[in-house]
């Protein structure tokens, strides 16, 4: 009986030197731009980059949105690392959370600002890059970028707005703050489309993200990049236009034309073209 449990067991081991397991940590290549393999098993891409310094202007730092995440989406991770290697996005295989929805992408994560202050005011918009951004299981496109923009008169913040999808078209005076200055918002599924920032609710104090607590991300502010070479490349929508991808709006024209969108008749003698 002895005698064979022991060849049983040789057996076993045999036959897992045969058929070994995939490696811990193997990255996930992608295949025909998804992120599955032809007999439908998902990889997850550990293709992470690493975020590069934080930097900005005391303001953007002050009135930063801190920033939870519903359970059907993505984290906003890096663009661009400190060697300029670009995300490289996830395709559109899996469901909308699938492969992006990990500690690692907050562990490596950045937020970009820009600030205009005029007549009073200053408006300082956040922009926000995810892998991708699916509205169902297979559909959607990769690389997205979504921004918030803050309103701020006599050091409090007093208008807000999350990007749906390019438009500032629910820009709001009443919100919810955390340590007097920073509005709270939620990365979420808007119904049948895809993902956007809302303004919290009471009920979204029961945090959903891995680090259990709103969560305040490394902020590079406009003149606070390594380069401008950097910068520029990060800006630019042939980068991002794979697939459907969307581009960020710091760039000048992106940038006036969502501060006007955001600002409506809401923030009087503010303009949304001029610095100082």
């Amino acid at each position: 009986m002895q005698l064979l449990s022991t060849l049983a067991l040789l057996g076993s081991v045999l036959t897992a030197f045969a058929n070994p397991l995939p490696s811990p940590g193997l990255v996930g290549e992608f295949n025909n731009d998804h992120d599955i393999t032809p007999n439908g098993t998902v990889l997850v891409s550990r293709d992470i980059r690493g975020s590069i310094p934080i930097g900005a202007h005391a303001m953007e730092h002050r009135f930063q949105p801190v920033i939870d995440f519903d359970k059907d989406g993505c984290y906003y991770t890096s663009a661009v690392d400190r060697s300029s290697n670009l995300n490289p996005g996830l395709g559109t295989g899996g469901c909308p959370h699938h492969n992006c929805r990990e500690l690692n992408r907050l562990e490596n994560n950045n937020v970009y600002s820009r600030r205009r202050c005029n007549n009073g005011w200053c408006a300082i918009m956040y922009e926000y890059y995810f892998e991708k951004d699916l509205w169902a299981c297979g559909s959607g496109h990769r690389h997205e970028w979504e921004n918030i923009i803050v309103f701020v008169q006599n050091d409090r913040p007093r208008r807000v707005s999350g990007a749906r999808h390019g438009k500032h078209d629910r820009a709001t005076n009443s919100f919810r703050v955390k340590d007097d200055t920073r509005v709270k918002m939620v990365y979420h599924k808007e119904g049948a489309g895809t993902h956007n920032f809302r303004t919290a609710s009471a009920g979204d104090d029961k945090i959903e993200n891995h680090t259990g607590q709103w969560f305040l991300g490394r902020l590079v502010g406009w003149n606070n990049w390594p380069s401008v070479a950097m910068r520029n490349k990060v800006l630019d929508g042939k980068n991002w236009s794979k697939d459907g991808g969307i581009r960020p709006k710091l760039g000048d024209r992106d940038f006036a034309d969502n501060l006007r969108q955001a600002a409506g008749n809401s923030v009087p003698g503010f303009n949304p073209n001029v610095d100082g």
